[in-house]
């Protein structure tokens, strides 16, 4: 509360009561109490004093005066808050008691003493007498608690004592004049104690309860001379909270007192007298209480009405008139406040009619309703309206004109309802010229605020306004009514429109008229500085007025020129100024005649004087101002602008020069560079944008003009000499650029005055360069700013850091978005480039050097982007760097050679011309004649040093060689022998190293792709970032007649009939794109392909019938041939709305497929098919994506079925986004060649154009396929007739309509036009015309191509890089020539990098490599150069290959390194680090790759890698542990690719490996074979039959290997082809046993066939491994033969099994042997033969015996010939000699072993053929033959014959076949053998007619035999026969005696029968009779006899 701050703040520090009281409530412990213990004691206390009723008053008003110290200390230590129960008792007893003290004072006494005793009771008197203060602190404290205790108070009648106490205290004035704080205190309480009574109802009667409120009241306004000052301001306080109380007996007592009137009354007689503010505030007081009571009740209102209140007020305020105030009264602005107060009081509302007068601004509207506070009380206002009609104040004017607005304000209606009535406004424009100005100045404010918040244009105030301008009888008024008019002008358009057709703009020119002829004949007086001239501002305000009424009026600009104003505005030009407003006149006239005023412009450029330098600077501000518009940009060009303003800069010639000259000395080089900027900013804004003036600037060389007028500034210096010497320079790393240009364009900057200007200079070409040069304000501002130290606070203090002054100057890596800055115009950066060697100032060589630096890597930064390298390359950047930086580029040492260099690279693997790519290569090599000398001059010193190619004469010769044929062996290529010649001795190698490096950067690849990098295409760009559409527009792609058209309206060209469409047979769409930057899905722009557009003639609306899309949301291929409305997208239909017909569209998924930045091709193929469908394939990459049926493109656009004959369909397309589909989109993607067949084109042909990539520019006619030869027949893809049309850039050009018009036809012109939006005759705007290549082939009428419609939506490039200019100057021959350069291996392998870098990106320098013999060249150079190779090059030749791509795939690509180089193994194996190990894993790696291992291998067999592998083995220098891998890759190779041709090399290899057979090789150990210090081929060593066996042994694995898969007819054919002969050459007797063991196994592999058995068998041709190697040797061989070739002899035939034998004999002692044969017998494979036992021929047989294939057995049999091989050794070894050594005991345990194993094979398979085989039989008869025998040995019998039983107990059947003399062991079992199976085929015979096998045992015999030999064996084998039959007979006689049934057993099981009897006993008669049975006769008698009795017993 008011009471606890006053007290806070006041009362606490002296307090008297805490003074005398202080030591009551002290405790004991001396600490002062709490607020609580004193609440509690004063409780006490005030309980005690209760209790006193029966003491007299005196003592209870001394009891309680005690009680008050205490309660005010406790109050100030509870911080106001009172806890006090009795706080209304309290109250109650102290107001009481203050009330009987300030009674007992005042009653009785005559005011004065009143006065003085109220003062002396209430005032502080020090520390007697507190009683008053005590009590009147106390209830100041108490009025501040509560309502309730501020009632007990008011009820105490203290109110009406305090206010009668106020009264006196105003009233009569104390005469001290000292005043006390203590006084200031009291009254600080005795009013707040009044306020806080004011605020209570109960207390405000109490104040109206006698007459002191009248008394007060009325004293303050007729008193107040004699009133007291130190209370005037708290009475007026006290009476202001009264009136606020707004309590209705207050208004009922001042009315009943008369109090208003009263006081009004006497104001009016003092109101002359006294000061005006004392006067003013009296009557605020009044008005106060008259304000305060209207809202209860008006009657006060009326009676101030009654009373002449408003002649009061008039009369108040206008006392203020004649003051002289700076600033408004206090009470002035409150008395005003109150009369606006007034003017809203009233009864109703004012009446008035709507007197708007039209036309008015847009947000204007006019409020019939009031709404807010409104004006009712016209009285009042009059009170404001007559004061500023007397008054001549310029404060009170102003107040009253603030009033006003202050109305306005409240409610827009009240200035209607003013107006309307008393028109103040208007009659306040009729008085202004009579005003001060700053009244004039807020008036017009009041005006514009009319028009400005209002939103209403006063027609007949401005009509006055007008008029007062036009009489203007006061110059400065005019001059702020035509200033105040300006800015309601400017408001808004519609003015312009107004003040035209109330005659201001008429007048305006008029008087301006008027003044420029004042002009003309004065002579353009100067004014004077600092003087002010209201003629030339008000001319200067008209002219500005003018320009705002033309701005946005054509007919305003119509007016002024119909008014012949033009002459007279130049006029106003050389003024300064009037020349802004002048200009700006110029400008809005331009709108309707650009021409003229760039006619004007550029005219007072041309003819302006040296000294008119802000002429100039003005003239050009103006110009950027009209070349913002394209009609100004067009006017500019038409008008010369540009060599007005080129003409600009050559008047400058020498005006930056240091010292200047003459003529320039008077301008500052600030002022100059200026004029530069605003020059430069002037070409720049024409040029923005504008391909026409860009096309123009170009075309007519206006860059270069422009490079070479700002040489001739002279701060540039001079191009130094080639002479020159070098200069050197520290290795300091340069400042960057932006850094160089912070310091220039600081105003503390340091540097030399020619160098700062040229650095300011290339400030503004870098900004010119991004096309921001002309919108950038920063540039003016710090040239501006350098014209003194003083700089902006925000900016930087002068003097500090240049690099933080320079703010204006942004971070290059702030201007650079997504990491580079776009340039806009290239051609700047040349002239950058043209001013880079003009950096030099020979004063500072270093700062200058470092300059130079920092701007070559700022346009390096410049061209980091593939985008800015490629526009930089389209304008001719890099012949620029040539022709102006040659001398840098040349020379090595130079500080910007690097920078520079880089540059070029960066560049030129975009796109260089040939002529450029060799003046770089030949950069550092001198003239022939300079060189020669510097040869001469060196040989001394670089003696020694192998001679160098040049290659600048690779450069000169390489590109004038023509196509030749030789042999690859015919020697080198005429033209490359002759550019390899050598000059002497080279200058040096760095040359070489740098070119090369140099050129590996210019044509590596810039990304890294899946398949091999391609050199990128030539192609089109559309973003759809920056307008939102950029297409391809393709006019005529048909014309679909009538039968009454006529053919004019048909564009296209050719001179056939018109293109059906659709197509009858289908089409393709084919196309080669990238994606450089997908579109977001939410973004909803596809990339569109193609767009097919028809419309018939004569409707309106056309329709898209065919369209291939990329949808963004899912990345999918959309292929639509729906009818779908060709409008725009806000007029198409949702999406989601629409759904696509049926069998319309085809979406197929290829997100996975798609990768950024890289070429992809996408072919659509439509076949037709019957009736209305067709098939739609999709394909990408040449793989099919989709297919699907569809409808095909229906006959007719939308929905037409027919068409009228006369009519005709125009069908057109679109590549991209068409203009009408605009929107702005992230996308952006790039078009390579691009066609259009109408025929179904097959898989086969879509795969060769994929194969054929971007860069193929033809039409498919004379196709040769990568990968085959050139020399082959180029074949037609597509018929000619059925391309429709062949997009690509190489076939382009840039022209215009006119000519398209002129060149083509009218139709395809209107279409172009109408499509670009220009006009059909339009001859400026440059066209982008891609050629159909296709027109000139044969066939109906094509399109005739394309035309890129978007300024900046479209981009072209013409991709030219370097590895494919190349092939323009030389090509291989430049790259063969590095390699003949290089002196080291760094040289080297840089030259080798280049060759690999143009052999994978560019496939037509490998056609030329091929074409003249490159790989040989270079395989001979680098044989040449065989110690410079290292595994760098290596790798890097193996990249060559193709066979080592970055790990993405392994096959060869280029045979021609492969053939002749990588398998090239005498280069090779010469080199210092063992590269031929490297090489020869490599291959083996290769080989065995699983997928590309057999494209390897073929490429492998093509470049004849067996037979140089093969040429190897006599390499002297190759060691045995190099071997094992050339036979792995050998092996590999034939797996991969078997070819019988290799197999006849290595063969022939393997018999030359054969010694002859006076060398025994089984003497040759083998096992030190691989002694190192032998050659491998030596013939005196093991080495070569480890050679030898190590080639079998791969042959067989590779012949047996199931990875080759040989048919058997292949195997009988390289069977054949070898012979047999070859096989058994390696069996032969003297041959190392491990050679015929793989020999044997090699051929019985073969022999596995029964086919090849056979053959082998009967006989074939030797020699045909011989006859079949010399194959393509004969033609060679011939040229050497010096004789007549033999006469043809017939072919021999080799008995195959039967030499086989003969050579088997001599190995009977192997037992690898043995067991081959076994394997082969058992018909089992070879190739199990690897983990056998080897220790014994038994262990060997017995592990065969397991593993042999028994069902293959069973099922095929066993092999005979096998057989009879074991049969022929077994013999063969039973023939040697014994041994008794230990070395001959194989004789003995082979044949042993060979038995066992055939018993237990027979006893395995007893039913096989082969056991019956008469081959078998004889041969083993032939075994069994007893050579040995006597004669006579088996004459007679040693038995007795006599009885069966005397037979059966002689010797065993064994025993008749021994001879006399047995040598071997093995024969007995052998004869075992043969009893065994003459047995079972006897006794297995059914019939005698299968007793064949025994006519074959008893006929065999040996050649060499004699006649008794032979009847000795045969009479053995008889016997044998019959013992066989006895054993039989004799079993089943003993059975039949017993009586018991014959039981079957081993030897009984099948008992002969009568017929086989009969017949043994007629073989028996036979032999006997013949001789050859020399048995006992009765022998053979008791033998029949016998077996008679035993038929008898069975039958």
């Amino acid at each position: 509360m008011e009471a606890e701050d006053l007290s806070k703040a006041e009362d606490r520090n002296e307090d008297p009561g805490s003074k005398s009281e202080g030591q009551l409530a002290v405790p004991r412990g001396g600490q002062s109490p709490g607020p609580t213990a004193l609440w509690d004691m004063l409780e006490r206390k005030f309980l005690e004093y209760q209790q006193l009723t029966h003491k007299s008053p005196t003592e209870r008003q001394k009891s309680l005066l005690s009680l008050l110290p205490l309660f005010l200390k406790a109050w100030e230590h509870s911080v106001g808050i009172i806890c006090f129960p009795s706080l209304q008792r309290l109250a109650e007893d102290v107001s009481d008691q203050l009330a009987q003290q300030l009674q007992k004072a005042l009653v009785g006494k005559p005011a004065e003493q009143a006065r003085l005793a109220a003062g002396q009771l209430l005032w502080w008197k020090g520390d007697v007498d507190q009683d008053g203060y005590l009590l009147l602190k106390s209830v100041y404290v108490l009025t501040g608690t509560d309502s309730e205790t501020l009632g007990r108070v008011a009820e105490s009648g203290l109110p009406a004592l305090l206010l009668q106490c106020l009264y006196l205290f105003f009233v009569f004035p104390l005469d001290k004049d000292e005043l006390f704080e203590s006084d200031l205190q009291v009254q600080r309480m005795f009013v707040q104690m009044l306020l806080n009574i004011c605020s209570d109802s109960q207390g405000l009667e109490g104040l109206l309860s006698g007459s002191e409120l009248q008394s007060l009241l009325i004293a303050t306004t007729c008193l107040r001379e004699h009133s007291c000052c130190f209370w005037k301001e708290p009475t007026f306080c006290v009476l202001r909270a009264i009136s606020k109380a707004q309590n209705l007996s207050i208004i009922q007592y001042l009315q009943v007192t008369d109090c208003v009137r009263l006081s009004l009354q006497n104001l009016s007689r003092l109101t002359d007298t006294l000061p005006a503010p004392e006067v003013s505030e009296a009557v605020s007081l009044i008005l106060g209480f008259v304000k305060d009571s209207y809202p209860v009740s008006s009657a006060l209102f009326l009676e101030f009405e009654n009373s002449e209140g408003y002649p009061l007020l008039l009369k108040v305020l206008l006392r203020y008139d004649g003051l002289t105030q700076s600033e408004v009264d206090p009470q002035l602005e409150e008395l005003l406040g109150l009369v606006v107060w007034l003017t809203t009081c009233g009864r109703s509302e004012l009446k008035v009619f709507d007197s708007v007068t039209y036309p008015q601004l847009e947000g204007f509207k006019f409020h019939h309703e009031a709404s807010g506070v409104t004006v009712k009380n016209l009285q009042a206002f009059q009170v404001l309206q007559n004061v500023f009609h007397k008054a001549s104040d310029s404060v009170l004017c102003i107040q009253v004109l603030s009033a006003i607005r202050t109305m306005w304000a409240w409610n827009a209606r009240n200035f209607f309802l003013l107006e309307w009535t008393l028109q103040p406004i208007s009659q306040f424009v009729e008085i202004m010229p009579l005003k001060p100005a700053p009244v004039q100045a807020h008036f017009f404010q009041l005006l514009e605020a009319l028009v400005f918040e209002l939103h209403y244009v006063p027609h007949e105030i401005l009509r006055k306004v007008q008029h007062l301008i036009k009489e203007s009888p006061e110059p400065s008024c005019t001059l702020m009514a035509l200033q105040s008019i300006l800015s309601i002008a400017g408001g808004d358009p519609l003015f312009t429109d107004i003040f035209r057709d109330s005659g201001l703009l008429g007048l305006l020119l008029a008087q301006l008229r008027k003044q420029a002829k004042i002009m003309r004949k004065s002579g353009n007086k100067l004014s004077t500085p600092g003087v002010q001239d209201p003629e030339r501002e008000l001319t200067c305000v008209m002219l500005k007025t003018v320009v705002t009424l033309l701005k946005g009026s054509v007919r305003n600009a119509v007016v002024l020129k119909d008014h012949g104003m033009v002459p007279f505005i130049k006029i106003f030009l050389d003024e300064e100024c009037y020349r802004e407003a002048s200009l700006s006149i110029l400008e809005q006239l331009s709108a309707i005649n650009a021409e003229e005023y760039m006619s004007i412009i550029v005219g007072a450029l041309c003819s302006s004087t040296q000294g008119e330098l802000q002429l100039k600077l003005d003239l050009l501000k103006s110009l950027l101002r009209i070349l913002e518009t394209p009609k100004g940009r067009a006017a500019f060009r038409v008008s010369s602008g540009f060599n007005g303003l080129l003409s600009l800069l050559s008047d400058l010639e020498g005006s930056l020069q240091e010292p200047p000259l003459q003529a320039w000395g008077v301008v500052s080089p600030r002022q100059t560079l200026e004029l530069v900027l605003y020059t430069l900013c002037a070409v720049s804004a024409a040029l923005h944008w504008d391909p026409v003036n860009d096309d123009f600037f170009r075309r007519n060389g206006l860059f270069e003009k422009l490079a070479e007028d700002l040489c001739l500034l002279g701060c540039f210096g001079a191009l130094e000499e080639e002479g020159a010497l070098l200069r050197s320079w520290a290795d300091t790393k340069a400042r960057p650029f932006a850094d160089l240009l912070g310091i220039a364009f600081s105003s503390s900057g340091s540097l030399p005055p020619r160098i700062q200007s040229c650095l300011q200079i290339l400030g503004f070409l870098d900004s010119m360069a991004s096309g921001t040069l002309h919108l950038r304000g920063d540039l003016k501002e710090s040239l501006r700013a350098k014209q003194g130290p003083v700089v902006d606070a925000q900016k930087g203090e002068a003097g500090s850091d240049p690099q933080r002054n320079f703010k204006q100057w942004p971070d290059l890596e702030e201007r650079m978005e997504e990491g580079d800055a776009a340039i806009m115009h290239p051609g700047v950066v040349c002239i950058m480039v043209r001013l880079l060697p003009r950096l030099y100032h020979e004063d500072h060589p270093q700062l200058s050097e470092e300059i130079q630096c920092s701007l070559a890597s700022h346009i390096q930064s410049l061209v980091k982007s593939e985008k800015n390298r490629q526009v930089m390359c389209e304008a001719g950047m890099l012949g620029t760097l040539m022709a102006s930086c040659h001398r840098a580029l040349a020379t090595s040492g130079s500080p910007l050679h690097s920078r520079l260099i880089r540059i070029f690279e960066k560049l030129a693997s975009q796109a260089i011309e040939p002529d450029v790519l060799r003046q770089f290569l030949g950069l550092g090599i001198p003239s022939p004649l300079s060189a020669t000398t510097k040869l001469l001059d060196s040989s001394h010193a670089h003696r020694g040093n192998p001679g160098d190619t040049s290659l600048l004469l690779l450069t000169a010769q390489g590109s004038a060689e023509g196509p030749w044929q030789a042999a690859p062996d015919a020697g080198l290529h005429p033209g490359v022998t002759q550019s390899l010649q050598p000059l002497g001795e080279s200058q040096d190698s760095t040359t070489a190293l740098q070119t090369a490096l140099s050129l590996i950067s210019m044509t590596s690849p810039r990304n890294l792709q899946l398949q091999r990098a391609a050199l990128a295409p030539s192609f089109v760009e559309f973003d759809m970032s920056v307008e939102g559409y950029g297409c391809l527009f393709i006019p005529t792609l048909s014309t679909v007649m009538g039968t009454s058209t006529e053919y004019s309206v048909s564009g296209g060209i050719g001179t056939g009939a018109t293109r059906p469409f659709p197509p009858p047979g289908g089409l393709t769409f084919s196309c080669w794109f990238l994606i450089s930057r997908h579109g977001a899905a939410t973004e909803g722009h596809p990339l569109r392909f193609l767009t097919l557009v028809r419309h018939l003639a004569r409707t309106e609306q056309p329709f898209v019938c065919f369209s291939v899309s990329l949808c963004p949301d899912d990345l999918s291929l959309v292929v639509s041939t729906e009818e779908k409305e060709f409008q725009p997208l806000d007029v198409m239909e949702p999406e989601d709305d629409s759904e696509p017909s049926a069998g319309r569209q085809l979406q197929v998924r290829c997100g996975q497929l798609l990768a950024c930045g890289q070429w992809h091709h996408l072919a659509v193929v439509v076949t037709k098919e019957m009736k209305r469908h067709c098939t739609v394939s999709t394909c990408l990459d040449g793989q099919v994506i989709g297919s699907a049926k569809m409808l095909y493109i229906q006959a007719l656009p939308g929905p037409f079925l027919s068409m009228d004959p006369s009519a005709f369909v125009d069908v057109y397309g679109y590549i991209a986004t068409p203009r009408v589909w605009k929107q702005k989109s992230s996308l952006i993607w790039r078009l390579g060649p691009t066609y259009l067949f109408e025929e179904a084109i097959s898989m086969e042909t879509l795969e060769v154009i994929n194969k054929l990539g971007p860069r193929y520019c033809g039409n498919f006619q004379a196709v040769h396929v990568p990968g085959e030869d050139l020399d082959s027949e180029a074949t037609p893809l597509v018929a000619e007739e059925r391309v429709s049309f062949g997009l690509h850039i190489a076939s382009s050009s840039i022209t215009n309509v006119a000519d398209i018009r002129n060149a083509y036809n009218e139709v395809d012109s209107r279409l172009i036009a109408k499509e670009m939006n220009i006009s059909s005759r339009d001859n400026a705007m440059p066209v982008f015309l891609l050629r159909n290549c296709a027109g000139h082939l044969s066939g109906s009428l094509r399109t005739i191509g394309a035309v890129a419609v978007g300024q900046l939506g479209v981009r072209v490039f013409h991709s030219s890089p370097a590895a494919s200019s190349l092939d323009f100057i030389g090509g291989p021959a430049i790259l063969l020539g590095l390699i003949s350069l290089a002196t080291d291996d760094h040289t080297m392998y840089a030259a080798v990098k280049v060759l690999h870098s143009v052999l994978t990106s560019n496939a037509m320098c490998d056609f030329l490599m091929q074409h003249i013999c490159g790989y040989q060249i270079m395989a001979f150079l680098l044989r040449k150069k065989a110690s410079l190779l290292n595994h760098r090059i290596f790798q890097l030749i193996l990249s060559v290959a193709g066979t080592v791509e970055l790990g993405f795939r392994s096959s060869i690509t280029n045979t021609g390194v492969f053939q002749h180089i990588l398998c090239n193994f005498e280069l090779w194996m010469n080199t210092a680090d063992n590269l031929e190990l490297s090489l020869f894993s490599h291959l083996l790696e290769i080989l065995q790759s699983p997928r590309e291992g057999p494209r390897n291998a073929e490429a492998a067999h093509q470049a004849q890698l067996i037979p140089k592998l093969v040429f190897l083995f006599n390499e002297p220098s190759l060691i045995p542990s190099k071997i094992p891998t050339i036979i792995g890759i050998l092996a590999c190779q034939l797996r991969g690719h078997f070819s019988t041709q290799d197999l006849l090399r290595i063969g022939l290899f393997v018999v030359y490996t054969l010694k002859p057979s006076s060398v025994n090789e089984r003497q040759i150990c083998v096992d030190g074979a691989l002694d190192p210090s032998l050659p491998a081929g030596s013939q005196t060593s093991g080495k070569t039959i480890w050679l030898r066996n190590q080639l079998l042994e791969m042959l067989l694995s590779v012949i047996s290997s199931p990875q080759l898969h040989l048919s058997s007819e292949s195997k009988e054919e390289m069977f054949l082809k070898l012979g047999p002969d070859w096989f058994l050459l390696l069996l032969q007797g003297h041959l190392h046993a491990s050679t015929t063991v793989l020999a044997l196994k090699l051929l019985l592999h073969f022999l596995a066939s029964p086919s090849l058995r056979t053959r082998f068998r009967d006989g074939l041709c030797a020699g045909s491994w011989v006859e079949h190697s010399t194959e393509g040797v004969d033609i060679v061989m011939d040229n050497l033969k010096s004789h007549s070739p033999l006469p043809e002899q017939s072919p021999c035939l080799l008995p195959g099994f039967r030499v086989l034998n003969d050579f088997l004999a001599h190995h009977v002692h192997i037992p690898e042997v043995y067991l081959i044969v076994s394997t082969f017998f058992l018909q089992t494979p070879l190739t199990e033969l690897t983990d056998g036992p080897k220790d014994s021929l038994d262990a060997m047989l017995q592990w065969l015996l397991q593993r042999h294939h028994q069902e293959e057995v069973l099922q095929a049999g066993l092999c005979t010939e096998g057989a009879l091989l074991l049969l022929e050794m077994l013999k063969a070894t039973m023939s040697q000699p014994l041994a008794g050594s230990e070395d001959g005991a194989w004789a003995q345990t082979f044949p042993t072993s060979v038995l066992q194993f055939l018993s237990l094979v027979h006893r395995t398979y007893p039913q096989d053929p082969a056991w019956r085989a008469p081959e078998f039989l004889q041969t083993l008869a032939i075994a069994t033959f007893p050579l040995g025998a006597q004669k006579g040995a088996g004459t007679e019998s040693t038995r007795n014959t006599s009885s069966p039983e005397a037979a059966a107990e002689g010797d065993s059947t064994v025993e008749g076949f021994q001879a006399p003399t047995e040598t071997h062991p093995t024969r007995r079992q052998l004869r075992e053998f043969t009893q065994l199976l003459l047995r079972e085929l006897l006794l297995g015979a059914s019939s005698p007619k299968q007793w064949l096998p025994l006519e074959v045992l008893l006929e065999a015999s040996p050649d060499h035999a004699t006649s008794q030999q032979k009847r000795d064996f045969q009479s053995k084998v008889l016997l044998s026969a019959m013992e066989i039959f006895h054993m039989t007979s004799r079993g089943d006689t003993a059975m039949l005696r017993d009586g018991k049934e014959p039981q079957p057993s081993a030897e009984t099981a099948a008992a002969p029968s009568l017929a086989n009897i009969s017949c043994f006993t007629q073989k028996l008669v036979e032999k006997l009779y013949s001789g050859m049975f020399s048995a006992d006769p009765r022998h053979i008698l008791l033998f029949i006899l016998e077996h008679i009795m035993v038929v008898r017993a069975v039958h």
